[in-house]
C-alpha cells in the first residue's frame, strides 16, 4: 500500500509540474504575443506552402534564386508546421499552443532523462528548474527550431540509457553484461535523432557522440569482443534509424539541386560566418558584395560550397585569429541576447517597463543559478561516480552533451539561441547537484543516514 501511496503522489506530482510549466508558457505567450521574424518568419511561411502543397521554394533575400526549388532553411521544423496548419488551418494561436505543448514535453522529457541516469529527486530538480526557467518559457512562445529540437533530441538520447539490474547492487551490471541499449531502442533513438537532425543539422554526427558514450559505459570491458561487437553494431543501428528518415529529404535535394546535401544548404554560409576577417564570434552578415565574396554566388548550392571554401582557407591562414575567436564564441554561447530579442522585443502590444525589467532579471538570475549547479553538478558527478562499475560511463551523457555543444561552437558562430537546445543537460547536473544538496542536509539533520548516500547518490531509476 505505502508504493502504491508513493505511486499516486508521484503521478499526482508530475501532473501539477505539466499544468504549471504548461500554464506559465501560455500566460507569457498570450501577454507578449511575438510576432514572427526573420528565420521564425521564414518557418512560418514555409511551412504555410508546404500545407499548401507549393513545394519548398526559395524567397526573399536569404535566399539566391527566388519561386526556385530549395533547402536553404532545414526542412525538419517547417514540415511539423505544415502538419498543424493542415490540420488547424494558418493560426498562430494554435501554431503557438503547438509549440507550448512542446515546450511542456522539454519539460517532462528532462525528468525523464534525469531520472534515468540520476535518481528521482534530481530528476524532480530538474524538471522544476526546466518549468521555470526563463529561456524555456520564452522560446516556447516564438515558432522557432529550438523547443522541437530540444524535445525530439531529449527524448532520442534518453533512449541511449541503459538499464541496469534492479535491487541493492542495482548500479553495477555484471562483469560481462554489455550496458548497451536493445537494437530496438537504437533504432527508435535513430529515427527520432534523424527527425531532430532535420530540424537541426548540428546533429548529423551524432552516432559518433552514441559510439563513444557506448564504450564509456563499458569501459575496461571492451577487450571482449562480444561487448564490442555489440557497442559498434548499436551504433550501425542507430545510423540505420537516422538514414531512414534524413535519406528521401537528401535524395530530394539530389534531384533538385543536382548536389549532394544532406539537410540544408545553410551549413557552408553558417561557417563563414563564424570564420572569416570580418567574423566577430556571432551573427555576421553584410549585403556589400565588397567584403562579402558569397553574395556573388550565383545559387545556393554554390553558395554553400564557397562559404565552406572560403571558411577553411582562413582557419588554416589564421590559427591565432581562430582560436582567439573560438574562446569569443563561447562568451556569446553564454550570453542572454535572442531570447528577449525575438520575445518581448518583437511583442505585438506595448509592454510597460517594469515587465521588461523583470524579465530580465529573471533570465539573468535562472541562468546564473543553472551555471552554478551545473558546475556543481559536474564535479559531484567526477567525485562520486567511477569507471570501474561502469557508473562515470553510464551517468557522462550530460557531459558528452555539453562538449559536443562546446566543440561545434568553438568554429560555428554563437549566440543563446544555440545553447537552448543543450540546456537540457546543463539542468540534468543542475538536478544531480541539487540531489547532492538535498542529501546533504538530510545528513547534517541525521548523521545516521550519512551512509545511505553511498558512492553514486541516489540510483537511477531504471
Amino acid at each position: 500500500m505505502d508504493v502504491r501511496m508513493r505511486s499516486k503522489r508521484g503521478v499526482y506530482s508530475l501532473l501539477i509540474l505539466t499544468a504549471v510549466a504548461f500554464i506559465l508558457r501560455l500566460a507569457f505567450a498570450a501577454y507578449v504575443q511575438p510576432v514572427p521574424y526573420t528565420d521564425f518568419k521564414d518557418y512560418w511561411d514555409i511551412g504555410i506552402r508546404l500545407a499548401h502543397g507549393e513545394g519548398y521554394v526559395g524567397y526573399g533575400r536569404a535566399y539566391v534564386q527566388q519561386g526556385a526549388p530549395s533547402a536553404f532553411r532545414p526542412i525538419g521544423y517547417p514540415f511539423l508546421l505544415s502538419l498543424v496548419i493542415r490540420l488547424f488551418g494558418e493560426s498562430w494561436w494554435v501554431a503557438v499552443l503547438f509549440q507550448i505543448g512542446m515546450g511542456t514535453g522539454v519539460v517532462l522529457a528532462t525528468y525523464w532523462l534525469t531520472t534515468r541516469l540520476f535518481g528521482r529527486t534530481a530528476g524532480w530538480i530538474a524538471g522544476v528548474l526546466t518549468a521555470l526557467m526563463a529561456d524555456h518559457v520564452m522560446w516556447s512562445s516564438v515558432l522557432g527550431s529550438e523547443i522541437p529540437f530540444a524535445l525530439v533530441t531529449l527524448l532520442g538520447v534518453t533512449l541511449w540509457v541503459p538499464k541496469v539490474r534492479g535491487g541493492a547492487d542495482r548500479r553495477s551490471p555484471n562483469a560481462g553484461e554489455p550496458m548497451v541499449p536493445s537494437g530496438q531502442r537504437l533504432f527508435l533513438s535513430g529515427m527520432l535523432l534523424g527527425l531532430a537532425t532535420l530540424i537541426r543539422p548540428v546533429l548529423l554526427p551524432v552516432a559518433g557522440l552514441y559510439f563513444t558514450y557506448a564504450c564509456l559505459c563499458n569501459w575496461g570491458r571492451l577487450r571482449s569482443q562480444a561487448i564490442l561487437r555489440r557497442v559498434i553494431t548499436g551504433t550501425l543501428v542507430l545510423s540505420l534509424g537516422m538514414m531512414l528518415v534524413i535519406a528521401p529529404w537528401t535524395a530530394r535535394n539530389y534531384l533538385v539541386l543536382g548536389a549532394f546535401v544532406p539537410v540544408s544548404t545553410n551549413g557552408g554560409v553558417n561557417l563563414w560566418q563564424g570564420n572569416n576577417p570580418h567574423a566577430n564570434g556571432e551573427y555576421y552578415w553584410s549585403w556589400d558584395p565588397t567584403v562579402n565574396p558569397l553574395l556573388t554566388a550565383k545559387t545556393e548550392v554554390e553558395r554553400d560550397r564557397l562559404g565552406r571554401r572560403l571558411a577553411l582557407a582562413w582557419i588554416l591562414d589564421n590559427p591565432d585569429a581562430f582560436l582567439r575567436l573560438g574562446l569569443k564564441k563561447w562568451w556569446y554561447l553564454f550570453r542572454l541576447h535572442s531570447a528577449p530579442y525575438f520575445t518581448i522585443g518583437q511583442a505585438a502590444r506595448p509592454l510597460p517597463q517594469w515587465f521588461r525589467e523583470a524579465v530580465y532579471w529573471w533570465m539573468w538570475s535562472g541562468l546564473f543559478l543553472v551555471m552554478s549547479l551545473t558546475a556543481v553538478g559536474a564535479a559531484v558527478w567526477i567525485v562520486r561516480f567511477r569507471f570501474h562499475d561502469g557508473s562515470l560511463g553510464r551517468t557522462s551523457l550530460p557531459i558528452l552533451f555539453i562538449l559536443y555543444m562546446l566543440a561545434i561552437h568553438f568554429v560555428f558562430p554563437a549566440w543563446d539561441r544555440f545553447r537552448f537546445p543543450f540546456t537540457p543537460f546543463m539542468l540534468a547536473l543542475a538536478g544531480l547537484a541539487g540531489n547532492y544538496i538535498v542529501e546533504s542536509l538530510r545528513a547534517v539533520r541525521n548523521p545516521s543516514v550519512t551512509h545511505a548516500i553511498g558512492v553514486c547518490g541516489s540510483p537511477p531509476q531504471g
